[in-house]
């Protein structure tokens, strides 16, 4: 069989949510090789995505900057000789954090999916992707906030759809309703902060005591590992009291999506940190009670038009455990439309792969 190539530009760092897309797109493009530079050390779990990493990948790219002066690079190199490059994530275009897309001027055509736009802080952040949007093949959102900003450029193939992962096939997960709270927990240092991480650690000491007053086994999960979820949990960890610490559960993903899911599909309630915890909550029939971090988060629920209670980290001065309702641990949300909508990211390239 002739397989097809493509470059693919994804975030490796065995970090749940990015994982997922991994997953969903080998899965649904089995006949295609993807290939990923990625600066973390990690070995692909499927069979049609390669990954191009480690010392050796670091130190080539350091010698082309320098002899080229930074106008080739390896991710240039690849996005020329496969022609075709899939960009496909979540936070991809953030001010001062995301990289550098100039290589997608190599590929011959290009396609971005799944993915947000911002925060972004000056006119010449928007002016630069508009630029990227704007000479893509296709443009896929998946918030109608970030889509309303680029929906007027000349590229008609700008579209949106709800989060990828909302396409995820829930068939072989254990889905229960045992008396379980799972919370994810992220570092907020890397993710907002130094200044809100004590004040987020008691809140989330405070949600802990709150369920297991109700009975509830709770679970702390960590998504990412080097993302320092699996840090934050030993620290929330030590300054409980001791009956407390003796009653809870904790689960650190290690690269087994299955697994994981099936955790998650194991709880009554998602208090999620992080952004898919709240979307896999949703998709398995769960109460979420979101603890955001950015406006991403927000805005994908916007869209839902969800009502349920939501704890912003940014704010949590306005935030007192006591004030959870019943009502707060029970809401749940009808996603069977998103469910649908979400493959409308792989329309345009159902023809090319397929």
């Amino acid at each position: 069989m002739k397989y097809k190539k493509c470059y693919l530009k994804l975030y490796l760092n065995n970090n749940l949510g990015d994982d997922l897309f991994a997953k969903i797109i080998s899965e649904k493009y089995p006949n295609t090789k993807f290939v990923i530079a990625s600066y973390v050390n990690q070995k692909s779990n499927f069979t049609n995505i390669k990954v191009i990493t480690g010392f050796c990948f670091r130190a080539v790219n350091k010698i082309l900057k320098i002899l080229t002066n930074k106008k080739v690079t390896i991710e240039n190199i690849l996005a020329k000789k496969y022609k075709r490059t899939l960009v496909l994530g979540g936070s991809l275009f953030i001010e001062g954090k995301s990289g550098d897309y100039k290589e997608l001027e190599k590929s011959e055509e290009y396609y971005i999916i799944g993915t947000n736009f911002g925060p972004y802080k000056t006119d010449k952040y928007i002016d630069y992707c508009k630029e990227i949007f704007e000479n893509a093949n296709y443009v896929c959102f998946r918030d109608k906030t970030s889509y309303e900003l680029f929906k007027n450029l000349k590229n008609k193939n700008i579209t949106y759809a709800p989060d990828i992962v909302y396409g995820l096939d829930t068939k072989g997960i254990n889905i229960t309703n045992n008396k379980k709270a799972l919370i994810s927990i992220i570092d907020c240092k890397r993710k907002l902060d130094e200044s809100y991480q004590e004040k987020y650690e008691e809140k989330i000491i405070d949600l802990i005591y709150y369920f297991q007053a109700r009975n509830y086994e709770v679970v702390l999960m960590s998504f990412c590992k080097k993302e320092n979820d699996e840090v934050e949990i030993e620290k929330i960890l030590d300054k409980l009291n001791l009956k407390a610490r003796e009653k809870i559960s904790k689960y650190y993903y290690d690269g087994d999506i299955k697994e994981a899911l099936n955790v998650i599909g194991d709880c009554r309630v998602v208090i999620g940190s992080r952004f898919h915890a709240n979307i896999l909550g949703l998709i398995l029939d769960k109460t979420i009670i979101p603890v955001i971090y950015s406006d991403k988060t927000i805005n994908a629920l916007k869209d839902i038009n969800f009502k349920g209670k939501i704890i912003d980290i940014r704010k949590l001065d306005e935030f007192k455990v006591e004030e959870l309702k019943e009502e707060d641990l029970t809401y749940k949300v009808d996603v069977s439309e998103e469910k649908k909508l979400a493959k409308k990211h792989f329309e345009l390239l159902d023809k090319i792969f397929k």
